[in-house]
């Protein structure tokens, strides 16, 4: 188990650069990044571009996949070849396992591309368990981050419930050594205000693909976001370009102490 002392905690933003700051740019270093939509970056901002500037000299390797839910990610990562080792390891997935349950279009959608949702807690944590164990082999460092938002006032009941699986991916992480947790959310309460933005969610998975195809440069995306009353998502869930310049200078905070500064 991880000692409490060595878990990523909420601290100010300004403070966290000055902490980045002071850390290495990550020379020769390899990270992948294992996700959803929200880490391959589209539709939104990618903050894995972000990410590179912040660490220009880092080897990035992206695995995001559009629509993956847990058990597809752990399906993935088993059937395709990823023999090379890594310094670091991104895990971010469960926003999908929720968000299948926004209406029947979106759980139609899941069984067409083959992406089976986790139906309780008790089956998203053995799957989560076992792409841990999958990435323990190849790595020494995995950053496990908390599920994000499903729209952006958090006391909606889809934020509660990826509300526990944070609390249950925090849990996981304390079993294994090369975890290391990354929660988003309270970082996200403790210095960024949402309290203005509406509660738009993209119920229609037509309106996710017109944004994919038609929302596309940074000027669209933060122009879209703005006209549904938004301050980090292009629609509650994708990030515009202030979320992923965010998500970046999160996940850089803690990949850097983890690259041997």
């Amino acid at each position: 188990m991880i000692p409490a002392a060595n878990r990523w905690t909420p601290v100010p933003c300004n403070a966290w650069r000055v902490l980045c700051s002071m850390q290495t740019s990550g020379k020769g270093m390899r990270i992948e990044f294992l996700g959803d939509s929200l880490t391959a970056g589209a539709p939104g901002s990618s903050f894995v571009k972000h990410l590179e500037r912040l660490l220009p000299n880092a080897e990035m390797r992206n695995r995001g996949k559009s629509g993956d839910t847990v058990i597809s990610l752990h399906r993935r990562i088993t059937r395709e070849a990823y023999a090379v080792p890594v310094d670091v390891a991104v895990l971010w997935i469960g926003v999908n396992d929720v968000f299948s349950q926004l209406s029947s279009t979106h759980r139609w959608l899941k069984r067409l591309t083959n992406q089976p949702w986790a139906q309780d807690q008790d089956e998203f944590r053995d799957h989560y368990t076992a792409v841990i164990e999958l990435l323990r082999v190849r790595t020494q460092h995995i950053v496990t981050v908390a599920p994000f938002l499903m729209g952006e006032q958090l006391s909606n009941p889809w934020n509660t419930e990826l509300e526990e699986l944070g609390r249950m991916i925090s849990l996981i992480s304390d079993e294994f050594a090369e975890a290391h947790y990354l929660d988003l959310r309270s970082r996200l309460a403790d210095s960024v205000d949402l309290g203005q933005s509406s509660s738009y969610l993209p119920r229609s998975i037509a309106r996710i693909g017109l944004d994919l195809l038609f929302v596309r440069t940074p000027a669209q995306i933060d122009r879209v976001s703005a006209s549904r009353g938004l301050g980090l998502t292009l629609d509650g869930v994708h990030l515009n370009r202030l979320g992923a310049r965010w998500v970046a200078e999160q996940i850089d905070c803690a990949i850097r102490p983890l690259l041997g500064a």
